[in-house]
């Protein structure tokens, strides 16, 4: 992964909401419940639960992009598909390097 992962544009996507209290408390109930999303994913994948993992994968794609980070949504999206076409030990990978940035996200997004 060559691009770097916490390109975060606030002003985007509170420009596409409208309002940045509603972005601020949007972004932080999505780092609030990160916890919980990494945990979901990272048993769904270790148990090779595919179906699950998309979805997961799927729901954190959609709040990337909702809070605009963009490059992290596109790595969730490129994890979604490996995901539905099954590919267990890609998907893994690929999120044991998508991990630690997720959580790096979660803390800049909690710090707003």
């Amino acid at each position: 992964m060559n691009k770097p992962y916490l390109v975060l544009d606030t002003e985007a996507a509170v420009e596409r909401m409208g309002d940045r209290e509603m972005y601020g408390e949007i972004a932080r109930a999505f780092a609030r419940n990160m916890g919980n999303a990494l945990r979901d994913l990272t048993r769904a994948l270790r148990e090779g639960d595919m179906p699950a993992a998309c979805r997961f994968a799927h729901s954190l794609k959609g709040n990337c992009d909702t809070v605009g980070a963009g490059n992290m949504r596109q790595a969730c999206l490129r994890l979604e598909q490996y995901c539905r076409e099954e590919k267990a030990d890609k998907a893994r990978s690929l999120f044991e390097d998508l991990r630690p940035k997720l959580l790096e996200l979660r803390e800049i997004l909690i710090a707003l």
